[in-house]
């Protein structure tokens, strides 16, 4: 079918796939967020701080190597975050992974997803734990979380 202003055939649109986040771009999110303790997390505070993502020691770990890792954007939810938010959030995780490996002998890691409360908590910055699970050490790992048994990793 030819349409009766073009010379040529129709094509249809395809749409592309659109993220709002260039994973090459240092975007430095929520850095103003003072009042919110995760978005205001100094780089010389942290064991990994990217432009997408920040990971800090557990203040009361359950193991030896027990981090937060956090979003530098701030959200309610890990599923609020881009596609791309969240790869560069597992790839932080399995970089962590292999840094704690080579101080702690662990036998897997349990990641625990913190989300907004259903109470609706103003604020709420959503957070991930990462928990190494340690030769002969069995922790109790908080409900507050949704967990995920990494196994072990190379």
């Amino acid at each position: 079918m030819v349409c009766p202003t073009h010379t040529g055939p129709r094509k249809p649109s395809v749409p592309k796939y659109y993220s709002t986040i260039d994973y090459r771009q240092d975007v430095g999110y929520s850095m103003d967020l003072l009042t919110c303790p995760y978005c205001a997390v100094a780089p010389k505070d942290a064991w990994l701080s990217t432009g997408f993502v920040v990971a800090v020691p557990q203040p009361k770990p359950l193991a030896p190597g027990h981090l937060m890792v956090i979003p530098r954007r701030h959200v309610a939810a890990f599923y609020d975050l881009d596609v791309q938010e969240q790869r560069m959030i597992w790839e932080a995780i399995s970089q962590l992974c292999r840094h704690i490996a080579e101080s702690v002998a662990t036998e897997g890691y349990d990641v625990g997803f913190v989300d907004s409360p259903a109470s609706g908590e103003p604020n709420f910055h959503a957070y991930l734990h990462l928990v190494p699970r340690v030769s002969g050490r069995r922790v109790a790992l908080p409900k507050d979380a949704e967990w995920v048994d990494l196994g072990a990793q190379p």
